[in-house]
């Protein structure tokens, strides 16, 4: 197919006389001046490129005949785009609206010429933009004298906010900023009707100096009177008198006038109005509320009360309006329209599975109910059935692997701990969860598992984009039964560390993680996430057990309740970042650390918190589970048991690109592995040494499409082994003689790896 779409000439459609936009670039002489800005304020570009690199659209388009009645055509012409023809006048423009730019950057002199190349029925223009030397801000003042009031509140204000600093460019961006921030102080201290219009610069350049001294003053009020004249006065400062909030009866009711509406006054001056019971408890809604009556308005706590409501499972959206009572008062009134979501749900999930060419199902049911005790908790019930195939044997339906499970959560919109002041939880602004969930595996002639779990934990963001999540108890006992053959090929004294991942143990750990992801901004065009989680566990048991004066058991373990427990500290790392190119396309890069320590009555991290390698979001060139440690080499299929570690190491980087309709493509590159802490003789040469784990880190490459459904993401990723660090050194550059069985892997997935 490439070498089709190579064949087509891209000017195909291209009139005689005319020309194909082929290229526009720029040439600056100043560093500051961002290209990928100027880039915004062109009034035509070349056809799209798919990575940058290939006009994938502009190809499809030519694959096309003349003949526009024809399907085929009609269909290659309505996938692909036809080809930009270059536009005189269209350029002109552009490189007006890139000198407006470049001017209110603050080099008020900046020239830009726009210099086009022909050649072959193609069209290259370069933008040179010439800077200049620019203005820069000599003194900075304030003029807000004619209002006492609002001149003591700036004087009171933090200085160090300003977006202006002497010395920096003239920039008018800039400027607004500090005119937003102004307005923004003010909404925060009562003046509602306040706007960033009511500020206004005044700027002297006669110093013949390229400095610029800028004073911004405070417009007043213009007040309608009877006679139909306006008079000057001061600005007015709003309090709220009366808080009225009205629930909607269901996820489908709106507001309307003539409906009955029952009226509780929860306090003074706080209505609660519903069409008979509201679904929200009146303590819940007062708890949530940050607008108070009595107190000055404060677009601050108004932000804060819709943050707070909206989070509320049980609340599809919210809307607050403020009315003013009467013309001359000084007090506002404060609606606030609640309209619930739909509180019950129902899911149930059939997937097909193939793991190793071994083919099986599961199924998944949940139920979830967003207000069970009509506080907006939220309560999830799930179960889970997989079945698969296992190698080798006769009948499906007696041996083959099996995965059972149920979970069951309660989320508590609000923290939940005793003596606790309604004041400290409203500041916190946390959630609390109970978790319980069982679960039952079974691979033939290996093992059966039987797990159960019961957690706490905290979740609350006290800053915006931040997440911080305490774990206070998360209690683990695993009970396994092995089959004689699986103690056969075991029983050997190497493999003696490794059979305490497959021994009754408890895991009592805790943990703390915090999250920054600013990915819900606006305002920023690249994106940063990063995480970081430390746990710990055993330590509790380990002071009961001093506390009881027992001894270890025959094996030198130390019990709880007859069963041994294991202590380890466990931390991850993870950052990525996402770098914009253009509406198009996007550079995302990822870097991930994992430890995990063993120590006291612990010789090896239990199996289920130890790291693994492969997978969708780790080195796509191997399937999850199949990769490391270090240099060892795999086995047979079961080497799962083998192929993990206490050291983790990612690094990826991926250029996603737009392509039609929901679909966007990826090209990607992976690198990493994982290491044990200790030379085990069960997984030789495993272990993390300084002097040689560099040479141990796979690298991989490949491709993948995505299907972007706002709501959810589906991901379709292949794989290719660029450097297999287990084979022998010949082999380990793979980028000959590659194997589609061993080579290549195959991820399906939900969402972005990072």
């Amino acid at each position: 197919m490439g070498l089709l779409l190579s064949a087509c000439s891209p000017t195909k459609f291209v009139p005689d006389g005319q020309y194909l936009l082929d290229k526009v670039d720029f040439v600056t002489d100043e560093e500051s001046i961002s290209k990928s800005d100027l880039k915004m304020y062109l009034r035509q570009e070349p056809n799209f490129k798919v990575f940058g690199l290939y006009k994938l659209y502009l190809s499809l388009y030519n694959m096309s005949g003349r003949d526009s009645t024809k399907w085929r055509n009609r269909q290659f012409r309505s996938i692909g785009e036809p080809p930009v023809i270059y536009d005189e006048y269209l350029t002109s423009r552009s490189e007006q609206e890139i000198q407006k730019f470049v001017r209110t950057k603050g080099y008020c002199n900046a020239e830009v010429k726009a210099w086009t190349d022909y050649n072959n029925k193609k069209a290259k223009v370069t933008y040179y933009v010439k800077s200049n030397e620019p203005y820069r801000l000599r003194n900075i003042s304030y003029n807000f004298a004619s209002d006492p009031a609002i001149d003591s509140l700036f004087a009171l204000s933090n200085k160090k906010d300003s977006y202006l600093k002497q010395g920096m460019l003239f920039d008018i961006d800039q400027l607004d900023e500090e005119r937003k921030r102004i307005d923004r102080l003010l909404k925060r201290r009562g003046y509602y009707y306040f706007n960033k219009d009511y500020l206004v610069y005044t700027a002297d350049s006669s110093l013949k100096s390229h400095e610029v001294d800028v004073t911004l003053s405070l417009k007043p009020y213009l007040k309608s009177l009877p006679d139909g004249t306006l008079a000057e006065v001061h600005h007015k400062r709003y309090t709220v008198r009366d808080v009225n909030v009205l629930v909607l009866k269901d996820s489908k009711s709106s507001y309307s006038p003539y409906f009955h509406y029952d009226t509780l006054r929860y306090k003074p001056n706080v209505n609660i109005i519903s069409q008979g019971r509201p679904i929200l408890r009146p303590k819940i809604l007062d708890e949530e509320l940050r607008i108070y009556p009595y107190l000055p308005y404060s677009s601050f706590f108004v932000d804060r009360t819709y943050a707070k409501l909206n989070a509320l499972g049980a609340v599809r959206s919210t809307n607050i309006e403020f009315v003013a009572v009467g013309d001359s008062s000084s007090q506002l009134d404060c609606f606030v329209l609640i309209s619930p979501s739909k509180a019950q749900s129902f899911s149930l999930d059939l997937e097909g599975t193939n793991s190793w060419g071994d083919l099986g199902f599961a199924v998944t049911g949940g139920y979830t109910h967003k207000n069970i005790f009509r506080g907006s908790e939220t309560f999830n019930l799930k179960g889970r059935y997989e079945q698969e195939a296992y190698s080798g044997i006769t009948n499906f339906l007696s041996d083959h692997t099996k995965d059972i499970g149920a979970e069951m959560s309660i989320n508590f919109p609000r923290f939940m701990f005793p003596f606790t002041t309604r004041q400290f939880r409203q500041r916190i602004s946390a959630s609390t969860e109970f978790k319980l969930s069982y679960n039952y595996q079974t691979r033939p002639n290996t093992y059966e598992k039987y797990s159960s779990i019961i957690g706490v934990r905290y979740i609350w963001n006290m800053r915006r984009f931040y997440r911080y999540c305490f774990d206070i108890v998360d209690l683990n006992y695993v009970n396994i039964n092995t089959h004689p053959d699986f103690d056969s090929l075991y029983s050997a004294p190497k493999y003696s560390v490794l059979r305490n991942s497959y021994s009754d143990h408890f895991i009592l750990s805790s943990g703390f993680s915090l999250v920054f992801d600013d990915k819900s901004s606006q305002r920023r065009r690249d994106k940063t996430y990063y995480k970081v989680a430390v746990e710990s566990a055993g330590n509790l048991l380990q002071g009961i057990f001093e506390l009881s004066g027992r001894e270890p058991n025959e094996n030198g373990q130390k019990e709880f309740a007859g069963i041994p427990y294991s202590q380890y500290v466990k931390g991850e790392a993870h950052f990525a970042r996402s770098k914009y190119i253009d509406r198009k396309n996007i550079l995302v890069y990822h870097l991930g650390f994992g430890l995990a320590y063993p120590y006291g009555n612990a010789e090896i991290v239990p199996f289920e918190k130890r790291f693994f390698g492969g997978g969708a979001n780790s080195v796509r060139g191997w399937s999850v589970r199949t990769l490391g440690p270090g240099s060892y080499s795999s086995e047979n299929k079961d080497d799962f048991v083998k192929q993990s570690g206490d050291v983790k190491i990612d690094a990826n980087i991926e250029h996603r690109t737009k392509l039609f309709w929901k679909i966007e493509m990826a090209a990607f590159v992976d690198a990493g592995n994982v290491w044990t802490i200790r030379q085990y003789e069960s997984q030789p040469r495993g272990a993390f040494t300084f002097d040689s784990f560099y040479k141990e880190i796979a690298l991989a490459y490949g491709a993948g499409l995505r299907f972007d459904f706002t709501f959810f993401l589906l991901r379709f990723d292949v794989g290719v082994k660029a450097y297999d660090p287990s084979r022998v050194s010949t082999e380990q550059w793979r980028f000959k003689g590659l194997n589609w069985s061993d080579d290549f892997a195959f991820h399906f997935a939900i969402g972005y790896p990072f």
